[in-house]
């Protein structure tokens, strides 16, 4: 990775030595591009910070500081319109903000879309210690968010991040800072959902598992998992920690139906696979793009092909 670079678009900052220092500048007070993740109408001397890292999946960690009590400093991140946002739609670019002082809460996460929205904190009622380096990390697998302070985990929300870049709220009357960013980034994992017989094993092993990881994912599927607790907490916090489903829903499985259901419902990105054998598709699925085949030779070449047209839709632009 190229080295880290960090250009303040708003406010002063000064960047040295892997440390980014909010210098804050009286009489300068808001900004367009990114409103603090504060109820008060008020904003605090703040700074907006721009880096050339890009993340979506894995762990980040870092270090914050402040020097007063409603100081902030807070990684912000683009998040998936489609998935994250559905019923508001996307007019204004989603972003997620993580770390110190998030809408009232010590530790914690917020959503931009137009307006803040609270996403889960803690630590409500306490006192962030001052002039103290502070050790945050951040892990994210698929929708799963996860937040530790002193490597205690703090708060989890559900949200879809789009790869993009890393920026940091710096806000204070007498300055915030942060320093030693490392990021460890993970395959974005691919589940498979379908029949566990032979001839969607197949298409799994053939077509599906190979193009996948040529794109880049970890591919699993159900019948990967050898654990001794229940199949299904397995498949839904694989679902749940999923940057991609693949499900095929040739036959009325119950199942399948089931874990499709609730990958729509927490708004995973889903393609969907169909023999065309099947006359037709349930109602409640009839209105989502599938990817029809033919279960032959030259079928499965069309769906390979098919497939990665997809993949290649889903790619950040």
């Amino acid at each position: 990775m190229d080295k880290q670079k960090w250009i303040a678009i708003f406010g002063n900052v000064n960047v040295a030595d892997g440390e980014i220092i909010h210098v804050p500048v009286l009489g300068c007070t808001s900004s367009d591009d990114m409103p603090a993740a504060d109820s008060a109408e008020i904003i605090p001397p703040h700074a907006l910070v721009r880096s050339n890292m890009e993340f979506d999946q894995g762990t980040i960690t870092w270090e914050a500081k402040i020097e007063e009590q409603n100081g902030r400093v807070q990684l912000m991140f683009p998040a998936d319109a489609a998935a994250t946002y559905a019923s508001k739609g996307d007019s204004v670019n989603p972003e997620l903000a993580v770390g110190l002082n998030v809408l009232g809460a010590p530790y914690g996460f917020a959503i931009w879309n137009g307006t803040w929205t609270d996403a889960g904190g803690s630590g409500h009622g306490s006192i962030l210690p001052l002039g103290e380096w502070i050790p945050m990390k951040l892990i994210v697998r698929g929708s799963i968010i996860e937040l530790y302070v002193y490597g205690v985990k703090v708060a989890t929300t559900n949200h879809t991040l789009k790869r993009g870049g890393i920026s940091i709220l710096l806000q204070g009357s007498t300055g915030s800072a942060a320093r030693n960013f490392k990021i460890i980034e993970d395959l974005p994992m691919c589940f498979a959902i379908m029949q566990f017989t032979e001839e969607f094993n197949i298409l799994y092993q053939d077509v599906i598992r190979p193009v996948c990881e040529s794109y880049g994912y970890q591919v699993v599927r159900g019948d990967d998992y050898y654990t001794s607790g229940q199949i299904m907490e397995d498949v839904t916090q694989s679902i749940r920690s999923a940057a991609l489903i693949i499900a095929d829903v040739t036959p009325d499985n119950a199942n399948v139906f089931y874990e499709v259901g609730y990958a729509h419902a927490i708004g995973k990105p889903t393609i969907l696979l169909c023999d065309r054998r099947r006359e037709r598709l349930p109602f409640d699925i009839s209105g989502f793009r599938t990817l029809f085949y033919d279960n032959t030779i030259g079928g499965k070449s069309l769906v390979e092909t098919r497939l990665k047209q997809h993949l290649d839709a889903l790619r950040p632009k």
